[in-house]
């Protein structure tokens, strides 16, 4: 029996619209009005297929607060047990750092309404000064590690490892005393997300997730412990935590959601696959080797008269020992004669067929979505693809790769670190501003990561040029891409220049001259001219 209801639905300004019948029984049929659906098939709850799937209204900050520890434990053990977990790792971070994310200085004043002269004796002097601050800044990446383990760029792909296994990475910016002998007075430490209670939260005194905020949102400090909550035996009078202010504290990880305060390891949405993948291939791995240890198996018939002498066992070998071993040995060719009540049956064990390289492969391409990584680098199977499908992989991985390295490392790591550097370079007296420079002037960097390799070179370094010639690009922006700088390079060249005009060199690498192409052959010896008479026969 089906039911309808009238329904009149009022508009505003206007009258009602005439009923419409409607049957609520989910009955369909002609001459009868059909149920309607929702506007999006899994928001009707009423479907069949969609019954069962029930989602909390979570916020960016809920989801994560009672899941972070359980996912932290289960993506570090996986990294360290799972070789493909520990490849999402290894690839994620040299792709991202590689040999590291540098700054090259860009600091200059304005040259507007100088003389000629004067404007480029500014320049001169802005050049000096950058060299000296890349000379300084480099000297200074030996020891950036406040416990003298990595340098700089090394703490950079460190930081980078922190975030993408645990989720996030706390660095501390320490100042340190002119006493130390240090380059620049600051050094950096580098501390595990853990050391953030994620489970503080305080609304009164605005402090959600272990970090304390201002009344219009602002982080203004972080709550951190001083030693590893996991560490908590090397401690035995407890684990101490103090309030850091949130201008000594760099805090890198990627928000997924807008509000999100704390980041998720970026092996969350692969964790099951990865699991469940490591144990049936282990499984798998037992089940061959056992496979492969048993040949077949003896069954004889017990009789009341066994002989116990020598030859007397299994297909004529000697009788077991008091421990019960016994040896069989079969040689090649061999053609044995069984006993009387002795049958041999060979074991057969059935095989995985041929699904099993599809299902890995087909697992392995759903870890590598979830983890943001190309299948071929983690998998190392290249045989599914061509040069042009992996060229179209790799530029779509490498803007990913890319918008990681200045959103999150270079804006949240780099960023305040080189500030932060600066104005201790400062104070220390270890750098000085040129007359009407800034320190806003001397923020003024360019980052540089490392370049990508060439896939083909001839035709990626043809490209470049092609693109300085016609105008598309500049010289200085395509050496920044090879991860240099325009005028590092230029200067190397000048040099290269000058040491071979001293030696008299012509190189075809020099564009200030056309070298001449080298002979492939030598010339041979020119013959005398026989109407022409030898020197002293005149």
């Amino acid at each position: 029996m089906n039911a309808y209801r009238d329904v009149r639905i009022s508009l505003k300004g206007g009258g009602p619209i005439q009923p419409m019948a409607m049957d609520l029984s989910g009955g369909t049929g002609f001459g009868a009005a059909a149920a309607e659906t929702g506007p999006y098939d899994v928001a009707n709850g009423s479907g069949r297929r969609s019954r069962t799937w029930r989602v909390g209204s979570y916020g960016p900050n809920t989801a994560i607060t009672y899941a972070l520890d359980e996912l932290r434990r289960k993506s570090r053990d996986q990294t360290r047990k799972n070789p493909y977990a520990g490849a999402v790792v290894d690839k994620l971070v040299s792709n991202i750092i590689g040999t590291g994310i540098a700054p090259r200085s860009i600091a200059a004043r304005s040259v507007e309404g100088l003389s000629e002269e004067a404007a480029a004796q500014r320049k001169k002097e802005d050049a000096a000064f950058r060299a000296e601050l890349q000379r300084l800044h480099l000297a200074w990446t030996d020891e950036a590690d406040a416990i003298g383990a990595h340098d700089y760029y090394g703490l950079q792909a460190l930081a980078v490892r922190g975030m993408v296994e645990g989720g996030e990475t706390f660095t501390r910016l320490r100042t340190r005393r002119p006493e130390d002998g240090l380059t620049v007075p600051l050094q950096l430490q580098l501390l595990e997300g853990d050391h953030c209670p994620h489970l503080k939260t305080d609304a009164a005194n605005n402090i959600r997730q272990g970090i304390q905020y201002n009344a219009i949102g602002r982080r203004t400090g972080y709550y951190l412990y001083r030693e590893h909550p996991g560490d908590g035996i090397l401690t035995p009078a407890g684990i101490e935590e103090a309030l850091v202010p949130a201008t000594d504290v760099c805090h890198l990880y990627r928000a997924m959601r807008p509000g999100q305060d704390r980041g998720e390891p970026w092996l969350a949405r692969a964790l099951r696959t990865l699991y469940d993948l490591d144990g049936y291939l282990d499984a798998e791995l037992v089940r061959k080797k056992n496979a492969a240890r048993f040949l077949g198996f003896i069954t004889k018939k017990i009789q009341d008269d066994l002989d116990s002498g020598p030859g007397s066992g299994v297909l004529g070998t000697d009788p077991a020992e008091d421990d019960g071993g016994a040896v069989l040995d079969l040689e090649p060719a061999t053609l044995q004669v069984l006993a009387e009540g002795e049958e041999v049956t060979f074991s057969d064990p059935k095989d995985v067929g041929p699904n099993f390289d599809m299902f890995v492969r087909q697992s392995l391409r759903g870890v590598a979505v979830a983890a943001g990584v190309l299948y071929e680098e983690l998998s190392g199977d290249y045989a599914q693809g061509n040069d042009r499908t992996l060229r179209a992989a790799l530029n779509s991985f490498r803007r990913s790769i890319e918008m990681w390295q200045f959103h999150l490392v270079v804006f949240q790591f780099c960023r305040p670190v080189f500030r932060r550097w600066v104005d201790l370079a400062l104070l220390s007296g270890a750098l000085k501003l040129p007359e009407g420079m800034t320190r806003q002037d001397a923020y003024a960097v360019n980052w540089i990561p490392p370049s990508w390799p060439y896939i083909h070179p001839v035709q990626d370094v043809e490209g470049k040029i092609l693109e300085i010639q016609s105008g598309l690009s500049t010289r200085t922006r395509k050496v920044a891409e090879g991860g240099y700088d325009a005028e590092t390079l230029d200067a190397e060249q000048r040099a290269d220049n000058d040491r071979a005009d001293a030696l008299g060199l012509v190189y075809s690498s020099d564009g200030r001259q056309k070298a001449k192409a080298p002979t492939t052959q030598p010339e041979a010896p020119s013959e005398p001219n026989p109407a022409t008479p030898p020197e002293g026969q005149q």
